[in-house]
């Protein structure tokens, strides 16, 4: 009888891990909560749930159109240094913790870009793991996508646009060089970049980033985890300086599809994904 328990409390508690969403977060599992008060960018709980709120309301209707329900959790007390996206039948959730808000490294900016990485795994497609898209892709996404959706045309329609005055000198070289569309835009957004890839290198042990020392390792087979920092940081550039149009009624499904709303592997160039995570088949 003892023994039939036993292995009957072992396939309950096999149910109950089985039952539970899987999570994508957009950095490893770590202990920076530990330091949560210790740092401080000056982010109120006010700032927090505009910032969050901002960006939700441009996506929340793009997400009812795959028959879905975008949620964001506002979890402002929580010292938890990360972000989550998991999705519970028609419920595509995000989870945004203040401990990482609060974080000296990141700016009001780069904590839009995080919850936009989120969004990124429920929306990037291709490639993907199931519904969530691989980390590299929801990089990309936030922004290719993501950034100009809420910074881009739509700011501009709201009579909102922003001019960046602080650009970090090797930002402003290469929007100045390679951005056709909007200059001001294409500093934000790597302004915002540079932001997380801090964070992610202070975690990794790399803080040292910087956008003229890209990763220049190759991987045989696409990564669905967490790149280093600084291959985080070339996806951030990447995905800036790409000016194909991406379709928010689209979630490509396979490589082909993905081609054509984001720039190309083909030849690689600063605007496609980089080789320091993605590796084409076509």
């Amino acid at each position: 009888m003892k023994r039939f328990f036993t292995c009957f409390a072992g396939f309950l508690l096999s149910t109950v891990l089985l039952a539970q969403p899987t999570k994508s977060t957009f950095m490893p599992e770590n202990n920076l909560y530990l330091q949560d008060g210790l740092f401080d960018n000056g982010m109120t709980e006010q700032d927090f749930n505009n910032i969050i709120d901002g960006v939700t309301k441009y996506y929340a209707p793009i997400v009812e159109k795959f028959g879905a329900t975008l949620i964001v959790n506002h979890l402002w007390t929580n010292k938890t240094v990360n972000a989550q996206a998991y999705q519970e039948g028609n419920n595509w959730y995000v989870n945004m913790y203040g401990g990482l808000a609060r974080r000296s490294e990141i700016t009001f900016d780069g904590f839009a870009m995080v919850l936009c990485h989120e969004i990124g795994h429920h929306l990037g497609g291709f490639p993907a793991n199931d519904w969530a898209a691989y980390e590299g892709q929801a990089d990309y996404f936030a922004m290719h996508s993501c950034a100009k959706t809420i910074w881009g045309v739509t700011e501009k329609e709201d009579g909102e646009e922003s001019v960046i005055e602080d650009v970090n000198s090797e930002a402003k070289s290469l929007c100045d060089k390679y951005a056709k569309n909007d200059k001001q835009l294409c500093y934000r957004e790597i302004n915002a970049g540079l932001s997380l890839a801090t964070l992610l290198g202070t975690l990794g042990g790399t803080p040292n980033v910087s956008i003229s020392t890209p990763d220049k390792s190759v991987v045989k087979h696409t990564d669905s985890a967490h790149p280093k920092a600084q291959c985080r940081l070339d996806t951030y550039v990447a995905g800036t300086l790409c000016e194909i149009k991406w379709d928010n009624r689209v979630i490509p499904q396979t490589e082909s599809e993905s081609n054509l709303y984001l720039c190309s592997n083909k030849d690689y160039t600063i605007q496609a994904r980089p080789k320091c995570w993605f590796h084409p088949s076509i």
